[in-house]
Order: structure tokens, then C-alpha cells, then sequence
């Protein structure tokens, strides 16, 4: 059985942009060489939203990733620069990371909200617009 985890994130303002970015790839670099990640990729959506899915050989090896450094430390300033946070896990046999609209629907109808200081509209109400952008994809392993 391996181990998926989706999330979804939207900066509040292109002024955290930068700051964001620079915290994201510092995640990304221990995301890829952490050990029992399986596959994983990024999506840059519209309106500053960010998406990552993975797949994990184990919910401890994705609990490892989630706990190092580089990720805790972005995680700190997530209430402040987004205005939107949610995230999923599951499990499942295949050993192929689900498209964009099957993760998605999981996330929008089982995700969880993490907490942000000014949330929008959308984050209020749990009702996220679909996935818009496809093409500023980045696969990470």
C-alpha cells in the first residue's frame, strides 16, 4: 500500500511571492531526496495557487519529510502568506500518481483546511474554484 498526499496552497499577495518561492525550493531540495518518496510533482494554477501531490512508500517516510527543517520552517509562515490552505492523504495499491482533476476532487471533498491568519472567501466556505492551468507543471521525481 502507498501512501498520497495532495495540497493546495494560494499566496495571499504577490508581495509573500518571492519569500514563498524561496521557502518552496528549499522544500522541494529535501522533498527530492527524502527517503520513501516514490514520485511527485508540482502545479503553479492561476491566482497564485500552488499544488503539490506525492506518493510515498510509507505515511512515515511522508511524516519525515513533513518534520525536516526546510519544510517546517515554510509551514511556519503559511498562516501569513496564504490566504487558502488544505491538504488530503490516502492510500492506495497503484504505484501511479492520480491526474490532476481525480486529486483535486479528493482534496475538495475529503481535504482538510490548515489554518491561515486571513482566510478568503473560499477558504471560509471549504469551495475551491477547479484546477484552471495544467501547463506550469514540474515533476519532482
Amino acid at each position: 500500500m502507498l501512501f498520497v498526499s495532495i495540497t493546495r496552497l494560494r499566496v495571499k499577495t504577490i508581495f509573500y511571492l518571492f519569500a514563498f518561492m524561496k521557502a518552496n525550493e528549499a522544500s522541494v531540495k529535501t522533498l527530492v531526496n527524502s527517503e520513501g518518496l516514490i514520485k511527485g510533482k508540482e502545479l503553479v494554477d492561476k491566482n497564485l495557487t500552488f499544488w503539490t501531490i506525492t506518493l510515498w512508500d510509507s505515511e512515515e517516510a511522508m511524516k519525515g519529510f513533513r518534520n525536516s527543517v526546510a519544510h517546517r520552517n515554510a509551514m511556519q509562515q503559511l498562516p501569513t502568506w496564504c490566504s487558502e490552505a488544505s491538504y488530503h492523504h490516502w492510500i492506495q495499491e497503484e504505484n501511479v500518481l492520480p491526474d490532476w482533476p481525480t486529486a483535486s476532487d479528493r482534496l475538495f471533498n475529503e481535504g482538510r483546511l490548515s489554518k491561515v491568519r486571513n482566510p478568503s472567501k473560499a477558504q471560509t466556505t471549504n469551495k475551491f474554484p477547479a484546477i484552471k492551468w495544467t501547463k506550469m507543471e514540474r515533476v519532482l521525481k
